[in-house]
This record gives structure tokens, sequence and C-alpha cells, in this order.
């Protein structure tokens, strides 16, 4: 898709930018600058500071910063801006979600306007918590769910049994389970020996995180409905959305997760593919 799909009528841009820096702070301000003139309501806001109101009539969000600023604002504005396109402007290293070089931020802004900017659809993660069969909790991941235990260099191993449409795929016993996103495939899932899959796909990877039997391997399915329940442990379990704070877990919870219906639209990188991106980034 291109921005002639989504900057028709664009009344309101959010520019976010990685609080406590100076650099993401003065170009966050030289973005919203640019909008202005060419009189769109603009407004800057620290990624940690977003509040609900602030999301009022916004048709794109602008992040400066890196891959974690991004993930910040869409854990703020999600899931009531889930269709809203995502410019990521990127500081330092190149970023595997905010693919646009800091020089280069008038650039996409102005392609974003003619309607030549790229944005690629990504798949979200639904996550549900039930409790003794009543919800408590919903969350959204456009990188990963993690289920681990608390950290402690006594800690054992968890216990958890998923099944996969109702059908029992394995008892896991590892240090934690994450379940990614394709998006997702190249975070914490990959520093946990899960393979690299296509952005732009739909799938489940389902990665253990040090396994206790070493024959438990990622594997990636479709997306499908997993329900992960916790066996009884005596151990402080904890289920987190994008490294965000966790939910303290108790044996017998249920965890559902289901692809989410709504996508996250992430512009593309005006002159890097994703293939230079991985190389580049894995130093291939």
């Amino acid at each position: 898709m291109f921005s002639s799909d989504f900057n028709k009528n664009l009344k309101k841009v959010l520019v976010s930018y990685k609080k406590d820096a100076d650099a993401a702070l003065k170009s966050a301000e030289y973005v919203c600058g640019l909008f202005k003139k060419n009189g769109i309501e603009a407004i800057v806001k620290a990624s940690m500071d977003i509040k609900s109101s602030d999301t009022k009539n916004v048709g794109l969000i602008v992040v400066c910063g890196g891959d974690g600023t991004l993930l910040i604002t869409l854990g703020k504005i999600f899931p009531k801006l889930s269709e809203v396109p995502v410019i990521g402007i990127d500081f330092g290293t190149l970023g595997f979600l905010v693919e646009v070089p800091e020089r280069k931020k008038k650039d996409a802004v102005e392609r974003f306007l003619d309607g030549t900017l790229e944005f690629i659809p990504r798949m979200v993660i639904d996550i549900e918590v039930f409790r003794k069969g009543k919800s408590i909790e919903k969350l959204a991941a456009l990188n990963e769910a993690t289920i681990a235990r608390e950290k402690s260099i006594h800690a054992r191993v968890i216990n958890l049994t998923v099944f996969v449409n109702g059908l029992r795929l394995n008892d896991y016993r590892a240090d934690g389970l994450i379940i990614a996103t394709p998006t997702g495939s190249t975070a914490y899932s990959l520093s946990a020996g899960g393979p690299i899959v296509q952005p732009d796909m739909s799938a489940f990877i389902i990665t253990p995180i040090c396994p206790h039997t070493l024959s438990n391997r990622p594997i990636i399915i479709n997306p499908c409905e997993l329900k992960i329940i916790i066996l009884p442990q005596e151990r402080n379990i904890f289920i987190s959305a994008d490294g965000r704070e966790g939910l303290k877990l108790d044996s017998d919870d249920e965890i559902i997760i289901k692809k989410y219906p709504s996508k996250v639209y992430l512009s593309s990188s005006l002159d890097n593919d994703y293939w230079n991106i991985l190389r580049t980034k894995l130093n291939w």
C-alpha cells in the first residue's frame, strides 16, 4: 500500500520521540514543522507520555527513535489507532521496524504527502488471559508474547501445555516460551534460536527459551487459536507483550492467542530493501 491510501483528508499527525533523547526531540519538532507548513495539525509527544486524548483525529504516526520507541508508541495507541500508518525514523543503528534514516526524514514526509511512500502491513497477535474461566487481561503485540519465569539465578524451569485449535501440541519444560509474529522473528525469538520469517507473511513462531528437552525446537504454524495452560508450579511466571511490563500468572491460567483482525502499517525504507537491511543488521 502507498501513502495515497492514507493521506486523503489527513487532519492530525502525532509525532512520537524517544524520551530524554535531545536529537530525537529535535528531529520530531522538525517533522512537526513540515506538516504544519502544509496546513496539517501536528503534535510532539515523548513515546512514554502519550495519552488517549493525544490520539483524537490522528491519521498518521511518526516515530523518531529506534525499534523500542516504536513498540512503546504502539503500546500506547493500540488498538484505537490500529489502522493508522506509522513512519519510523531511525537514529543510530539500522532498525528492523524504523527503516527511514534520520537524514531522510524530510524526503519521507514529502513522499507521504505526494502519495508515493510505501507501507507494509504487519500482522499483530491478540492475547487474552483467563483465570478460572474469566477474562482478566487483553493485550496486543507486534513482535511477540513472552511467557517466562521471574528473573533469578535460582529460578527453575516452568511447565506449560500448548494446544493448537484445540489439539494438544506439546508440554514444554523451559525457561519460557515466545509466540512471535513474522515481524518479531528478528527480535527476542531470534536470540532464543528461532527462525527468520519474512515480515509480511502470516504465521506464528513458537520458540521455547532454553528448553529442558533439546528436541523441543522452534516451529512455524499458520495463524490459529493457541491455548497455553500454566501447569501447577511454585514460582512466579509472567506474560509480556513486546517487552512491556508483565502480568503475573497463576497456576491453571489459560492464555488464548489469535491473529488480531487489524494490522499495523509500517513505512518501508526509502532506498533499502528488506534483504539488504537483514544483511546489514546481521553482518552477513
